[in-house]
């Protein structure tokens, strides 16, 4: 049954950091039958069984701005009910939005995190900079703040699960494995973040691989050879909502350099937060660059060191050498962002000398950019569940997925040199749940491999 959704008192805490968590609040709890029956709705035979009952909290936490200043940002958080096993966390980074309001933190859990999380993945879901509780401009993408939004997301949940925090009362485990999802705009922030965790030496977490689908990778070229071509565009507000920020964070001018008057003038306040996609579009040509003033389109189209363009190079993400796996989807018959974004990326990746890294094609008639995303999502999800899905259990200190003679061995060595032990290996063996590795832990476990109960 649905348990409900209330909100809890804010626990405000010291930010002084990237990624601390400032702030948490309880959304709302599913349990599994509950679950089971949307799922089944949704999905009819391809719904997947629901494992666990699921809880999601919104978090605040502290990140960087364009300029590198700390800032809050918003998210949610998550999570399967089972005090007993460490699950591995999936961030996925959601595509466009241009309302503050719609983003996850406000709606509660939808039908991709029920999913997930019901099936053992801890969710993880930024709102990004400019949507939820953050107030300034969206740094639509910009490579840096997309990724540290969304690596800060992750820190601030391993404070979450920090039972020795003394911030949460509910024990639920990471173990520290990372998967990033994301689709278009998501698709771009997931590998921003792949790109940062790999070229900054972030290794606070274990990342597994990413799946960006669907995403601009290539925003000097492809993008903007698509929007000079004179044809009418699905969703004319990615222009203007790409240029504003670009021009504002990067000092490039005013927006009435770049806009024809009328349109300058409205778009010193169309991005907001409070204003959608489709109100904008309504305002728009069909051709997006005729919101552009003539001169602009001319010096832009001309000067390939025009300093528009040489930022939007600057945060391209085609060019560099990804380690973890990639996954990439697209679609062939996706009409707002070209597949040809994804097969540079992934050339490029194979001639930088990157293995592990493989690309999907959606055949044309599964649709387009919107409608493909369903096959994407269940497409990674399938590759997630039968390669990376680790989930740990305490007691199976060697992870076989057994309880032995070989667990009690090793929970032995660590009541004699517990100091040098991690964390996490501390918390599998601490069987009993009181906070220590003792000879009672060893006990429950010779319980466990008679085939006995906690």
């Amino acid at each position: 049954m649905f348990k409900g959704i209330y909100l809890a008192t804010f626990i405000s805490l010291i930010h002084t950091y990237q990624g601390e968590l400032v702030s948490y609040e309880f959304i709302e709890s599913f349990d599994k039958d509950n679950i089971q029956t949307i799922l089944d709705s949704e999905f009819g035979n391809l719904a997947p069984e629901a494992l666990y009952d699921v809880s999601m909290y919104k978090v605040i936490y502290n990140t960087i701005d364009p300029y590198g200043n700390e800032v809050i940002a918003s998210g949610v958080i998550g999570y399967p009910e089972n005090i007993n096993q460490a699950f591995p966390m999936i961030s996925w980074q959601h595509g466009t939005e241009v309302r503050r309001e719609s983003v996850s933190s406000n709606s509660g859990f939808n039908i991709l995190s029920l999913w997930l999380t019901t099936r053992g993945y801890i969710f993880l879901e930024p709102d990004y900079l400019g949507l939820g509780e953050s107030e300034i401009l969206h740094p639509y993408c910009m490579k840096d703040p997309s990724a540290w939004t969304s690596i800060d997301l992750v820190r601030s949940a391993q404070t979450f699960f920090d039972n020795d925090s003394g911030y949460f009362y509910h024990p639920i485990t990471s173990n520290n494995d990372l998967i990033l999802f994301g689709y278009s705009e998501g698709g771009y922030v997931s590998m921003a973040a792949h790109f940062m965790l790999e070229n900054q030496d972030i290794n606070e977490f274990n990342l597994l691989a990413s799946f960006p689908m669907a995403g601009p990778y290539d925003l000097s070229g492809i993008m903007v050879d698509m929007m000079l071509t004179l044809e009418p565009y699905g969703e004319p507000y990615y222009l203007p909502y790409v240029l504003v920020p670009y021009i504002s964070y990067y000092d490039l001018g005013l927006l009435s350099e770049y806009f024809l008057p009328e349109y300058a003038e409205m778009f010193e306040y169309l991005f907001n937060g409070e204003y959608s996609g489709s109100y904008i579009n309504s305002i728009m040509p069909e051709i997006p660059i005729q919101v552009l003033l003539p001169s602009v389109i001319e010096e832009f189209t001309n000067n390939l060191s025009h300093p528009l363009r040489l930022k939007l190079f600057e945060n391209n993400l085609w060019d560099w050498y990804p380690e973890a796996d990639m996954h990439l989807f697209h679609g062939l018959g996706d009409e707002l962002i070209p597949h040809e974004n994804s097969e540079l990326a992934y050339d490029t990746f194979i001639e930088n000398g990157s293995e592990n890294i493989y690309l999907y094609l959606a055949p044309e008639e599964y649709g387009g950019h919107s409608e493909v995303a369903q096959y994407c999502l269940i497409s990674a999800y399938q590759i997630c569940e039968d390669n990376y899905k680790n989930i740990l259990n305490k007691g199976d200190l060697n992870n076989d997925q057994i309880f032995n003679i070989q667990d009690i061995l090793i929970i032995i060595q660590l009541i004699l040199n517990q100091e040098n032990e991690d964390s996490l290996l501390l918390w599998i063996s601490d069987t009993s749940m009181d906070g220590e590795i003792n000879v009672l832990d060893i006990i429950i476990l010779t319980n466990l491999i008679l085939g006995e109960t906690f």
